[in-house]
């Protein structure tokens, strides 16, 4: 009896300490990770949208409508305070979970260059292979309603899937979609 509540007090005392422990560890390393997040995300607008000197965060009530994958948005501005485009946010869901995107989307509407945040859960060598530059730079200069196709050359507003990784693929199609609809809305105000 007296050796099992000694077992028991001793996993209860090793228990505490490896939990005080990681909870020292996660308050040391938060601040760290949220300020390399957000110089990511400062870095990835820039990159979307390369003609924009400030970025204005779009309020989440105005951001409500767009629905679906859209997380965020920004209204690019340049030096001059002249509208430059906007970029999105997407997560749409891929094979393995989320696919972080940003777009960026110019005055007309049109895919102006497109950066993946976080496509952690997809397939190494399947489809995260929709997250490369390859894949993505058949978005460049799209408009919204851009189609999948398979096995086939794409025309048009067209997009070809990866070979083996059409869930992918399609994610990110319709993170792309969703984005151009945001900004659609954003920019018209319908």
């Amino acid at each position: 009896m007296r050796e099992a509540v000694r077992m028991i007090l001793t996993l209860l005392v090793v228990t505490v300490l490896a939990g005080v422990a990681l909870a020292g560890v996660n308050g040391v390393t938060a601040p760290i990770v949220a300020e390399m997040e957000a110089r990511a995300l400062q870095e990835g607008l820039a990159e979307v949208l390369p003609g924009a000197a400030i970025f204005e965060e779009v309020p989440a009530d105005e951001l409500a409508r767009a629905g679906g994958p859209v997380q965020a948005a920004w209204r690019g501005v340049d030096a001059e305070g002249e509208p430059v485009g906007v970029v999105v946010q997407a997560a749409p869901s891929g094979y393995g979970g989320a696919i972080v995107l940003l777009v960026g989307v110019e005055p007309g509407g049109t895919v102006h260059q497109l950066k993946v945040l976080s496509a952690t859960g997809e397939t190494p060598g399947l489809g995260s292979k929709a997250t490369e530059p390859a894949f993505l730079q058949q978005f460049l200069g799209l408009s919204p309603s851009i189609e999948l196709v398979k096995n086939q050359p794409p025309a048009g507003n067209e997009i070809q899937a990866v070979t083996g990784a059409t869930i992918s693929s399609r994610a990110v199609l319709d993170g792309v979609n969703a984005a151009l609809d945001a900004a659609r809305q954003l920019q018209t105000g319908r």
